[in-house]
């Protein structure tokens, strides 16, 4: 062989290698360039996440608070209704223990 052709491929070789080497840097690059890309990505979903399950909190506090207060509304209403009727008893039993009394008066 001649010292040109061997010239030739040991340049051909040189720039091959160089070429690899670039091409393994640019790799690395575009790996660490992915994983930030990536941590960026985790990081948004993560705090979508934690706002949409903030709003949901919000929306369930809201709707059992509703729930609560028609809850306490309708015990309220039953307790005065259960009151009014047992003031109604009442008066009856007064009633009929004063006709007693007063019939068990008047009969002696």
């Amino acid at each position: 062989m001649s010292i040109e052709v061997i010239k030739v491929i040991k340049e051909a070789e040189e720039k091959a290698e160089s070429i690899k080497k670039e091409a393994g840097q640019q790799a690395k690059q575009i790996i660490t360039d992915a994983n930030a890309q990536a941590l960026q990505i985790t990081e948004q979903a993560r705090e979508s996440a934690e706002k949409a399950s903030s709003e949901v909190l919000k929306v369930a506090e809201s709707q059992g608070r509703e729930l609560f207060d028609d809850i306490i509304n309708k015990a309220d209403k039953e307790c005065e209704d259960i009151l009014k009727k047992a003031d109604e008893k009442m008066d009856k039993a007064a009633s009929i223990i004063l006709e007693r009394i007063v019939n068990t008066s008047g009969d002696s």
